[in-house]
């Protein structure tokens, strides 16, 4: 079982109410081998990520336990960071804390795109923050990356609330997680997520509570076995960011609603991953699946009142979504009310895909238009065993347009 430490306001092994505690918990268990993390009922204010460490568990008490974001700051820069410096300047560090957490924003200089890294304060010396780059094996002091002025360079008081980078068998269980929306600004879900794991494997999350976030409840990227049980995600820019070259995601009989963008969220080259018993509800989009994202299945969800149900995303052949199965699942009330709904729509040259037993369903006349369609450049679909009930077309299959046209 390993070692068991136990972190609370009082009468704890390790007494606070902060990241700092937390944190101190999870140095001192991963040091000895690894063990057990329990924190105690109460509201635990982070200035900075709980980072993970490999063959942690970190447990709560259940929703008593709340990790919750502290209010962020953004402030420009007002000298060039070359790439291998550890250091920033801003023009006010006040709103930093030896300790916190930053994210560095800003553009390449050479190509323009966006950039974002993430960091620990080690010191504050004037208006100068001395960086430690959340990243692999663990905080290193890294390089922070070519954040010149002219290209929009900002320092934010942003980061994960529990993150894992570089890290494997980790298990995260029993807590609420509050992003407190409103009160800090997005956070990007291709670095970061109220729960975000990076280049990470065999990680275990069950009963928990994310959202109220402007940014994704839960986004992981290249990290493999990745299972996601028994746990609401909610108030969120995206619910469930399965991302870049994940590889066997279980995400099972979890509760996701209220989400701005897409409830469940197949990024890039997410392959064999199941989707199943899942409850999609209120939702922008409820599942999007796109480019390389093969061989997974979706079985037995139900989706309520998005406005887009399943969509597959117009890649290129190369790059499209083939052998998915799609089974089981409810479709209900799917639109907005501006144009009719569809509950399946098998966008782009996608091929092999398996449609079948699903059941879509409209409560509200002239909502739902389609239960599946199927464009005009799709490939081979198996279609077979579902049930309409109140919705006008089944089927509306732009193939025979395009071989008749």
């Amino acid at each position: 079982m390993g070692l068991r430490v136990t972190v609370g306001p009082e009468g704890a092994d390790f007494c606070g109410t902060n990241d700092l505690a937390i944190q101190g918990a999870i140095e001192y268990v991963a040091t000895r081998g690894g063990g057990t993390v329990e924190v105690g009922p109460g509201t635990y204010l982070l200035h900075n990520s709980v980072r993970l460490r490999s063959h942690v568990r970190l447990l709560g008490s259940g929703p008593e336990t709340l990790l919750q974001k502290t209010p962020s700051v953004t402030v420009p820069l007002t000298e060039d960071t070359d790439w291998y410096d550890n250091r920033v300047t801003v023009s006010d560090a006040s709103a930093f804390r030896v300790g916190g957490g930053v994210l560095l924003d800003g553009k390449c200089p050479h190509s323009g795109v966006p950039q974002v890294t993430i960091h620990t304060i080690l010191a504050i010396e004037g208006n100068t923050l001395i960086l430690k780059a959340q990243a692999r094996g663990g905080d290193h002091p890294a390089h922070v990356g070519n954040f010149w002025l002219g290209h929009e360079p900002t320092a934010s008081t942003l980061y994960s609330m529990v993150t894992g980078n570089w890290v494997e068998d980790v298990e995260v269980a029993h807590l609420r997680v509050d992003g407190n929306r409103g009160q800090c600004a997005y956070l990007n879900g291709n670095y970061a997520g109220a729960v975000y794991f990076q280049d990470s494997a065999g990680v275990r999350l069950h009963d928990l509570q994310v959202g109220n976030i402007d940014g994704d409840g839960l986004s992981f990227q290249v990290a493999h076995d990745v299972t996601i049980e028994r746990s609401l995600f909610h108030d969120a820019t995206q619910g469930i960011h399965a991302g870049s070259g994940a590889q066997r995601p279980i995400i099972r009989e979890n509760r996701i609603e209220r989400i701005t963008s897409h409830g469940l969220v197949w990024c890039w080259g997410v392959r064999h991953g199941v989707a199943e018993g899942n409850a999609i509800e209120d939702c922008g989009s409820a599942i999007s699946i796109g480019h390389r994202d093969t061989d997974n299945v979706m079985r037995g969800n139900a989706i309520r009142r998005c406005r887009t149900g399943l969509v597959y995303r117009n890649d290129p052949t190369h790059q499209a979504a083939h052998r998915n199965i799609v089974e089981d699942n409810l479709f209900e009330d799917i639109g907005d009310g501006e144009s009719p709904g569809c509950a399946i729509d098998l966008a782009g040259p996608v091929a092999d895909n398996v449609i079948r037993r699903n059941r879509f369903r409209c409560t509200q006349p002239g909502l739902m238009q389609t239960g599946l369609r199927i464009g005009p450049t799709a490939g081979p679909v198996m279609v077979e065993g579902n049930v309409c009930e109140g919705v006008a077309v089944e089927v509306e299959d732009l193939r025979e347009a395009r071989e008749t046209g």
